[in-house]
């Protein structure tokens, strides 16, 4: 922190210095004493130089006042002199005076005071353990502008330790001791700086707070960062926060602050470059995600627009690499695509991308990205992730697997049984079928260990020689089902899972079981099914349909792109809202942004995760599902800070 920064904490601590030699007996002289109007015009002179900003004849002057001084006010003069330098940046020259009273038993503010420069000195040196050790043990009583200072110093060891909410938790605590204007403006924008360091699942578990200060704080903290990339929504927000909290501190002017610094994180491209194949074999899906893309492009203003020029990379294992050069040459501020994972992976023998790549899929596993390479896509990975989670919610903690035999049913069940897994569920066993497949018996049987009760049966009949009534019992042990299938598959196993024995247990698709259509005759035998899906296609009964990007909207101008490739269309639009925001998530870790395609958030590696929204299917119609409430977070007791 520079000088300017922390000098605050030294005037704060001259609203304090009269009343420490009260605090505690008064020990014997140490040197020559100087005569009270001598010492009154040094002190005088100190405070003016730091008025002025002026620290270190300010720390000077102390330190010879404190040569004239008698204990304790000599260590009080020197340690107020050793917290200037420490706002100088000057360690040694505090660290000497340090050693100047080392032994020296001190009234209780002056030790305290001699805590805060220890604690200080911990944290110059990096050690925020240490720091931490030594403010453990808090004075009881300290007056107002002392323990303000300790809370502060607390604060920044807290923040330096990893621990954000605790140093919001102090840097909270401390504004109910400041009365300097500029000093409770300087304490309420480093609480910010905590409050946007939690991580964000952290915050989101905190959600809804207790109603109280603290809890403003962290409401408006999580409006911000979870709105931040929309400016009216993010206003929206502000504006109910506002009403929710009406005397709070951060109401008012600050409100205003945080919302020019949400427009300023925003950096739109005045050029953008479009990689896509639209011509040949993906003519038709390159065609949906350009549609995607044209169609957010035109709800900007004119002005706002930025250059866009459209690359066809068709043959796209051979142009990709060759159209990103065009499009840097031909003046792109970011590059977006291409759509397939060759093309993508084409890009990666670069060193690096000069000019951002927002590319518009995943590359495999065994590929390493590279610096300037962000990955967009819909990977079935997050929608297994999406279903693991759900199930979760649901009370499911022990699944089983219905999957086809393919590299995407591979991929889907594995990913499904780690997310499970890893919440504390357990897979009890993975079945498979083929992709054609009609008839699902035989896997469901294998599943629910129906095959087992039938040869018990075999042989118990075969044992008594005679026929005995039986009904095959299907295990007892799986709370649900998940299966990984697309629509036609999906339509056919919903119904042989319930002949099988099955009715009642609750089943769980990939997003890709629901053709992304409303088809109530086709779509009536997966009445039941949980599914999780992109939020542009879950129906919203209480917002309005009608939007210039709702989906019945773009169903009405793109028939073809949104009936057959809706997740595509949606995939474009979001992919056209990040060319503004990508800098904005690569700097903020844990940052969510509500997009068409999911609940947006991005990795250490440049990857775009997509967390999607709960449905199931009700009269042949996907619906919202509702999400279970999360039980209220109660308030951290004020010693627990972490």
């Amino acid at each position: 922190m520079t000088p300017t920064q922390l000098a605050p904490m030294a005037r704060l601590l001259l609203a304090f210095a009269v009343v420490l030699p009260l605090a505690g007996c008064i020990l014997s002289p140490s040197g020559p004493t100087a005569s009270p109007a001598a010492m009154e015009a040094l002190l005088r002179q100190a405070e003016a130089a730091q008025a002025s900003n002026d620290l270190a004849r300010s720390a000077a002057l102390l330190e010879q006042a404190a040569a004239g001084a008698q204990s304790p006010k000599q260590e009080e003069l020197r340690l107020r002199a050793a917290i200037l330098y420490l706002d100088l940046n000057e360690p040694k020259r505090a660290r000497a005076i340090l050693k100047q009273m080392r032994g020296r038993e001190l009234p209780p503010s002056s030790a305290a005071l001699r805590r805060i420069v220890q604690a200080r000195l911990a944290l110059a040196a990096g050690d925020s353990a240490g720091a931490l050790a030594t403010l453990s043990q808090r004075p009881a009583a300290m007056p107002e502008a002392l323990r303000a200072a300790w809370l502060e110093v607390e604060a920044d060891a807290r923040l330096a330790a990893g621990h954000p909410l605790a140093a919001a938790r102090l840097r909270d605590q401390r504004s109910t001791l400041l009365r300097k204007p500029s000093s409770r403006q300087a304490n309420q924008q480093a609480l910010w700086s905590a409050l946007l360091a939690i991580p964000m699942q952290e915050l989101v578990r905190l959600i809804p707070p207790i109603p109280d200060r603290f809890g403003g704080w962290l409401e408006l903290a999580y409006f911000y960062r979870t709105r931040q990339a929309d400016a009216q929504a993010l206003t929206t927000a502000l504006h109910a926060w506002q009403r929710r909290y009406p005397s709070h501190p951060g109401a008012g002017p600050f409100l205003a602050t945080v919302l020019t610094a949400a427009k300023q994180s925003v950096q739109r491209p005045n050029a953008i470059a479009l990689l896509l194949p639209l011509s040949g074999p993906l003519t038709a899906v390159g065609r949906a995600v350009e549609h995607g893309f044209m169609a957010a492009y035109y709800q900007d203003p004119p002005q706002q627009r930025p250059d866009l020029r459209v690359y066809d990379i068709a043959d796209s294992n051979v142009n990709s690499l060759s159209a990103y050069h065009d499009a840097v040459t031909g003046g792109a501020q970011i590059v977006v695509g291409p759509l397939t994972k060759v093309a993508l992976q084409r890009l990666t023998v670069l060193d690096f991308a000069p000019t951002p790549i927002l590319g518009l899929n995943t590359l495999p596993s065994s590929t390493a990205s590279i610096q300037g390479l962000y990955q967009f896509g819909l990977a079935p990975e997050d929608d297994a992730f999406a279903a693991a989670e759900l199930a979760w919610q649901r009370d499911c903690r022990s699944a089983v697997i219905l999957t086809q035999t393919s590299e995407w049913g591979d991929r889907v069940a594995q990913a499904f049984r780690e997310r499970f897994q890893s919440l504390g569920g357990r897979v009890l066993e993975i079945a498979y079928y083929a992709p054609q497949e009609s008839d699902f018996g035989e896997p469901l049987e294998a599943l629910f260990n129906l095959d087992v009760s039938v040869r018990r049966y075999k042989q118990l009949r075969a044992f008594l020689k005679r026929r005995i009534d039986f009904r095959p019992h299907r295990r007892q042990d799986m709370d649900c089902i998940f299966i990984g299938a697309f629509p036609r598959e999906a339509r056919l196993i919903r119904p042989q899972i319930s002949f099988n024995y099955g009715m009642g247990v609750p089943v769980i698709a990939t997003a890709q079981a629901y053709e992304g259509t409303p088809q109530p005759a086709a779509d009536q035998d997966m009445n039941g099914l949980l599914l999780a899906e992109i939020p542009w296609l879950i129906p919203k009964p209480d917002a309005a349909t009608a939007g210039p990007l709702s989906r019945d909207q773009m169903a009405r101008l793109w028939p073809q792109s949104t009936q057959h490739y809706a997740r595509l269309y949606a995939l474009g639009m979001d992919a056209y809202r990040l060319t503004a925001l990508i800098a904005l998530l690569h700097s903020n870790s844990g940052l969510q942004i509500e997009g068409r395609t999911g609940q947006l958030t991005m990795d250490a590696s440049g990857v775009i995760h997509r967390e999607l929204k709960p449905a199931h299917f009700i009269d042949g119609l996907l619906q919202p599902l509702a999400t279970r409430p999360r039980p209220r977070t109660q308030p951290t007791p004020p010693s627990n800070y972490d």
